[in-house]
């Protein structure tokens, strides 16, 4: 892989990063949960990724043959990202609407509940749902195909693994603060600086959204329309 690749490889985990692993171990936390049902959540998310990694390779080998027609052309590439910006604009327009909502009466330490026993095996099933977020998110399975054009299989395994702990940045972050037995102070620290600003912090979001899903609406509708080679198919070329 390239050094334009790599930057690329890596690159695409920040712009996809999933915060909602991060947002679902802080939930956790605030309900009264431990480490251990933070490495139950982890756990199941993590089996799930690797075994869906490892089918994936063969599978997106094989396909890359019969899409070869629809990689190699603008207009199909410009539809997807048609599709996306659109998503992403919807996306934003809820978060929009969510910014708009009154705040609860009580604060969420005030809310907060620690339950006499919190089920493992509950939060074991919710890592394997949790997975389908990352299974169901195009730049998951384009870092697999990038990873995949590596011919030496243990840096194929690096750049995944990586990737995967960039791309769940969030999620490790509370899991690491957790295992340094820093969670009760984070869950504070969280409800104190991002509580009264929750407005705020979700407008900005919705904004960012916004911009991003037209950024992409446009590069597809100037794929389509135009000559103009659309972004995500860039991406793929690049090695």
């Amino acid at each position: 892989m390239t050094f334009a690749g790599i930057l690329a490889f890596f690159g695409l985990a920040v712009v996809t990063m999933d915060v909602l692993g991060g947002a679902i171990a802080i939930s956790v936390l605030l309900r009264g949960g431990t480490v251990r049902h933070l490495l139950a959540f982890v756990g199941g998310y993590t089996v799930v990724i690797i075994a869906a990694t490892l089918i994936l390779r063969p599978l997106l080998a094989l396909l890359s043959r019969w899409l070869r027609p629809v990689l190699d052309s603008n207009n199909a590439i410009g539809a997807v990202e048609i599709v996306v910006g659109l998503a992403l604009v919807g996306f934003s327009v809820h978060q929009f609407r969510a910014a708009s909502r009154p705040p609860l009466p009580h604060s969420r330490l005030e809310r907060r509940s620690t339950p006499k026993r919190l089920a493992t095996g509950p939060l074991i099933l919710a890592g394997v749902g949790f997975s389908a977020t990352a299974l169901a998110d195009p730049g998951f399975a384009i870092a697999v195909g990038m990873a995949s054009q590596e011919p030496r299989l243990l840096l194929q395994v690096v750049l995944l693994v990586l990737w995967n702990l960039l791309y769940q940045a969030p999620l490790c972050a509370v899991l690491g603060t957790a295992l340094f037995g820093k969670h009760e102070l984070l869950v504070t620290r969280v409800v104190e600086v991002f509580g009264p600003h929750r407005r705020a912090l979700q407008t900005v979001l919705a904004v960012l959204l916004a911009l991003a899903g037209l950024a992409v609406l446009g590069d597809g509708v100037l794929a389509v329309l135009g000559e103009h080679v659309p972004w995500l198919r860039q991406l793929l070329l690049l090695r």
